[in-house]
């Protein structure tokens, strides 16, 4: 097992958006010596009571997996307190899966949006509950947010010092209880399920039903880490053995993949095959695996989505870590090689050491994706 220590070499060797790099960048620099230079809250003890609770500040940067996340600790407390305001400090990314759950009625603020941050400031809290996991400026937001208390993550020393409670953090168990830890106090139930947390509107799943054929298999071709990704072999092959099957296919990813799609079609030659890639939502997304029989991807913000819409997931895992992130359905299958190198991704930083090869995901077979498939529709 290969995880990498988070340095300034970490950041600069890993895959993904510079854009999103250069946030990290800032993080480690900025973020480090304003945590450094911040002198130390004191740690109030009891955690005020959730029935004391009028207003709550909850800070979600990031991706889409982990925004999805937190929906069953939101309609957990919602439930059980349905006079709390919740407020959602996020980032545009992953704003979507916050605003598409209208039942929630929640307060939504974006870090990419300056005007957003300073109605934040403006506020009053009787908690700011940080879930970033591990960078400095969600810690340093939640210090100066006017508040009785703030719980967050105790991973790094400087950023620990931040909150008035610290919780303990595993990077060797399921984020799901992680999270459960640092939301224990403000519910009266055992940990939620992420299957069925996000919700769709009825008219979601009536346009969806519509575009789709019967005995749908929904095939995942992105991934925001593009090792993470299927190879354009891997695809085809999925696709073909699918329709030797009989079965439909519907081509799911963002804008970033839609060359990839456009060549597999070209390849296949098969206009049964339903192609949404680059064309849709979130939550059409989300509409769209949810009339599926099943859902085919690799370790993504989309295969939870999927996990959180109710579909049967056959997840691939390579890169990512799988005892934090696997799918915890009864009907859900994970595939992986266990090649000693993986996980290389701590903390969103993957800095593969396998020199290009790949071979966690490349050397997947087909024939394990096909046997999950069939097994799950049968």
């Amino acid at each position: 097992m290969h995880t990498p220590k988070v340095n300034l070499i970490t950041i600069l060797k890993s895959s993904g958006l510079w854009k999103v790099k250069i946030f990290k960048l800032v993080d480690y620099s900025l973020g480090a010596f304003l945590s450094f230079l911040l002198p130390a809250t004191v740690n109030i003890s009891p955690l005020i009571s959730i029935e004391q609770i009028k207003k709550i500040l909850i800070i979600r940067p990031g991706g889409v997996g982990d925004a999805i996340f937190l929906l069953p600790f939101l309609r957990a407390i919602q439930t059980s307190f349905p006079t709390v305001e919740i407020s959602i400090l996020c980032e545009h990314r992953n704003l979507e899966v916050f605003s598409s759950q209208r039942d929630l009625h929640l307060r939504l603020y974006c870090y990419d949006f300056p005007f957003g941050l300073k109605d934040i400031f403006t506020r009053s809290y009787d908690v700011v509950i940080d879930t970033e996991q591990w960078h400095y400026l969600s810690a340093i937001v939640s210090y100066f947010i006017k508040h009785k208390q703030t719980v967050g993550f105790a991973t790094r020393p400087r950023r620990a010092k931040l909150f008035t409670h610290r919780v303990a953090y595993d990077e060797h168990t399921h984020e799901m209880e992680n999270f459960y830890n640092l939301f224990k106090p403000f519910l009266k139930a055992p940990c939620p399920s992420l299957n069925n947390s996000f919700l769709l509107a009825k008219n979601l799943l009536e346009w969806a039903s519509k575009n789709i054929p019967q005995n749908t298999v929904a095939l995942f071709l992105g991934a925001s880490i593009p090792l993470r990704r299927f190879s354009r072999e891997q695809s085809l092959r999925l696709i073909q053995y699918l329709r030797e099957r009989n079965s439909s296919v519907i081509l799911l990813g963002g804008k970033d993949v839609v060359g990839i799609a456009d060549e597999l079609l070209e390849k296949v030659g098969d206009n049964r095959i339903c192609n949404f890639v680059g064309q849709t939502s979130l939550e059409q997304t989300a509409a769209l695996i949810k009339e599926s029989q099943v859902f085919i991807g690799p370790d993504s913000g989309v295969m939870h989505l999927a996990c959180a819409v109710g579909t049967p997931v056959v997840a691939v895992f390579g890169p990512g870590n799988l005892r934090k992130w696997t799918p915890r359905g009864e009907r859900d299958r994970v595939i992986t090689e266990n090649v000693e190198c993986s996980p290389c991704t701590r903390f969103g930083y993957t800095v593969p050491t396998c020199r290009g090869s790949y071979h966690c995901m490349r050397d997947i077979k087909v024939e394990q994706i096909i046997s999950a498939v069939t097994k799950i529709i049968s």
